[in-house]
């Protein structure tokens, strides 16, 4: 009898089982939303340990930065309006030379305190990146890698009209002398948009605008005022 001849080309098709590729599918999802979880965490994180950090440095960036420009700004506007001390300030004396009487020439100076502040806050408006940038080795507390990397980006998102406030300052020089200072507070609120977010800054300088050294006795009067620091 003879056997019938191996043909492997009429072989019956395998069948693949529909259920097992269905499970290495979703194991497959599964893992990658897993994946996509973990790296979601590490990354939630990295910011929440960062994110402090980052603040702080942009927030005495910044700080710097504006200090600057209202120094800068004072001594523009005194150079181009040529204010001296007699400008703004008046003394009395009595036939001894003695201090009878100071004022101040309030409309100059109000004059002066709104032709500063428009400065001040045109040149923070116009800040950008580059100014306030951080350094990305800034981050590591590194000294030596302060300067490290690209800037982390630091914008102004917002300003607000700064304000200041004229102070007299008596100091005593020695006897008989005293140095008066016609100071401006100067304190600006800034928004600042930081990688992951926002966060707010205030900045305060004081500016000396006009000085002189009065030779003899100041009334004890001018000395006590709320306004007079020593």
């Amino acid at each position: 009898m003879t056997r019938p001849r191996y043909r492997p080309w009429l072989r019956m098709p395998q069948v693949k089982h529909r259920g097992s590729a269905v499970r290495r599918s979703r194991g497959l999802l599964l893992s990658a939303l897993l994946g996509v979880g973990l790296a979601l965490l590490a990354i939630a994180a990295l910011d929440n340990a960062l994110r402090p950090v980052v603040t702080t440095l942009a927030q005495a960036k910044t700080e710097n930065v504006v200090i600057g420009i209202i120094n800068d700004a004072v001594m523009e506007t005194l150079s181009a309006e040529a204010v001296a001390y007699q400008d703004l300030v008046s003394l009395e004396r009595d036939s001894n030379g003695q201090v009878t009487l100071l004022s101040t020439n309030s409309a100059k100076m109000n004059a002066l305190r709104n032709q500063i502040l428009q400065t001040v806050l045109a040149k923070v408006d116009s800040l950008n990146s580059e100014d306030l940038g951080i350094p990305l080795g800034s981050i590591t507390g590194l000294s030596t890698a302060s300067d490290w990397g690209p800037d982390l980006p630091v914008q102004v998102l917002a300003a607000a009209t700064p304000t200041a406030e004229f102070r007299n300052v008596f100091t005593s020089e020695g006897i008989n002398q005293t140095l008066h200072q016609v100071m401006l507070d100067v304190q600006v609120d800034i928004t600042l948009l930081i990688p992951g977010g926002k966060t707010e800054t205030q900045v305060s300088a004081e500016v000396c605008v006009a000085e002189t050294l009065l030779l003899g006795q100041v009334p004890d009067t001018y000395l006590e005022m709320p306004s007079v620091g020593s």
